[in-house]
């Protein structure tokens, strides 16, 4: 989100923004770390430079969590330190300063090195303080996270990660926030869901804990402790500011072999309790638009049907956007969501090649290339933009098939479209078929490779990783230097602020993929 503040605040003063201490005294300090070792926005897309490209949202997972152990009394602060821009020698010196009793790191696979980088540090800077690793990663390879990062005391690998750190916050308050007395109590550690830990050279995975089935009884996300005035969301993602992010769904109900989330069980706030965090934002920050981060929000029809119906009510005047399946939606549904203010669909085409989709399971949320294509033509007649995300390397795949692929995307005709490299990230069970040896082998094991714009995974269709990233260009090259795309792009255009936007993303889209 970005807003206009009424003066000029402080790097010190957002820092400090961040801190919510009880009794005077933190007791966790939740941290959205580095994702490498210098600040440099490009290098999460694999490239060099970018230019200012930035792209940073409130991290809404450290920000719940912020907000679910505030409301059982502890004292907590939540770090951004992508949008804060701190060093490793910032982070130690503010540990240093705040002396928080516990340290939690949301890492996701490819800011893992930086990660493990931190917490060495911390653990060499600090022996008594007790470093909990979370988030994407630990998720889906806590096991290998905790053998291997030797720093990590605790490793919370259950998705539900509010009920786990609570858990573990109220049992190290029982052993007077003491890390060398809590570690060593085995039968303490042992009770607690959702964990992994080292007892000795034994590595110990807890039973996973309860998903949390009422999303209501968690609170709205601490916003309040983060730099609102520094995030600024990508130049093609938005069209009003000020614009946040939410996330009102949790798991997934499809059961694609290449992302984490498969075949979760998926749940829902109510209409109501979203419709009140709208509000929320709009009265706070002034938001006039909002991006709904869900992996397919769309997936229950009488739940989105409420939802819009709610929001058109509130009359609020916000636009929003949203990831969806094809499978999920109709034209009675993506009328109403336009009439609630919906102004675009990313929806996950992946591959529109029957063959390449059923090697990863996506026919199952995408149907067929025709229901594709009638879905796309839907979507646009009821006056929302149609954006979507494919794949280039995909199992089973050959350069052939991959020009199929680049087609598909022309005739669908996305106003956006993402071509990333297919990625398997450990824990997924696309991930778990190329180690037993099927569609063909890992290119590398370093995790800051593992951002879907580098070749990690070489199909057996492809010669080397450079034949991968010359279709990867292609794809993009072939997408958006079409005549036809670059004058609806200039034809869409209606404020100097979207000339401003455009200009910067196809500033990046030439330097770093065409």
């Amino acid at each position: 989100m970005f807003y206009k503040a009424k003066k000029k605040v402080s790097r010190n003063d957002l820092i400090d923004r961040a801190f919510e201490p009880k009794n005077e005294a933190i007791d966790i300090m939740l941290l959205f770390p580095p994702t490498s070792i210098g600040i440099n926005y490009a290098h999460r897309y694999g490239k060099k430079d970018l230019g200012d490209l930035k792209g940073d949202l409130i991290p809404l997972g450290i920000a719940s969590l912020a907000a679910y152990l505030r409301k059982f009394g502890f004292g907590i602060a939540a770090l951004d330190c992508i949008a804060l821009e701190l060093s490793h020698d910032e982070i130690v010196e503010i540990v240093r300063k705040k002396k928080p009793r516990s340290i939690g790191i949301s890492a996701t696979t490819y800011a893992l090195p930086a990660s493990t980088t931190l917490a060495e540090r911390l653990r060499k800077e600090f022996p008594n303080l007790l470093i909990i690793l979370g988030g994407a990663h630990a998720n889906v390879a806590g096991t290998d996270a905790a053998k291997n990062i030797k720093p990590i005391d605790i490793v919370s690998y259950h998705p539900e990660g509010e009920t786990v750190i609570h858990d573990i916050l109220k049992k190290f308050s029982e052993s007077d926030f003491n890390r060398e007395k809590f570690l060593k109590n085995l039968e303490l550690m042992k009770s607690i869901k959702g964990i992994i830990f080292r007892n000795h050279d034994e590595i110990i995975k807890n039973l996973p804990g309860e998903i949390i089935k009422d999303l209501d009884f968690l609170p709205l996300p601490a916003r309040e402790l983060f730099p609102m005035e520094r995030y600024v969301p990508l130049p093609n993602q938005y069209k009003k500011l000020p614009m946040t992010n939410m996330v009102v769904i949790r798991g997934c109900p499809y059961v694609c072999t290449f992302c984490d989330q498969a075949a979760t069980t998926a749940r829902r706030r109510s209409p109501q309790k979203v419709v009140e965090e709208i509000k929320d934002v709009v009265k706070k920050y002034g938001v006039k638009e909002i991006s709904f981060w869900d992996d397919t929000m769309s997936y229950h029809k009488k739940w989105m049907k409420e939802f819009c119906t709610l929001l058109i009510e509130a009359n609020l005047d916000v636009i929003w956007s949203c990831y969806a399946a094809v499978n999920t939606v109709n034209q009675e549904i993506l009328y109403l969501m336009k009439k609630a203010g919906c102004w675009n669909i990313f929806y996950g085409y992946e591959t529109g090649v029957q063959q390449l989709a059923e090697n990863i399971k996506t026919n199952r949320k995408n149907k067929s290339m025709e229901h594709m294509m009638e879905v796309a033509k839907w979507t646009k007649k009821a006056g929302i933009e149609v954006r979507g995300s494919f794949m280039i390397a995909l199992p089973g795949e050959t350069p052939e098939l991959a020009e199929q692929t680049i087609k598909d995307a022309l005739r669908l005709d996305p106003e956006y479209a993402q071509f990333s490299v297919a990625t398997p990230y450990p824990g997924t069970a696309l991930y778990d078929e190329i180690k037993k040896g099927k569609w063909g082998k890992l290119t590398t094991n370093d995790f800051t490779e593992y951002q879907g714009w580098n070749v990690v995974f070489l199909p057996e269709g492809y010669k080397n990783k450079e034949e991968v990233l010359k279709m990867s260009r292609k794809a993009f090259k072939t997408f958006y230097m079409r005549p036809r795309y670059i004058m609806k792009a200039i034809l869409n255009i209606r404020s100097l602020e979207d000339i401003k936007r455009y200009f910067k993303g196809f500033k990046a889209l030439v330097k770093g993929f065409v």
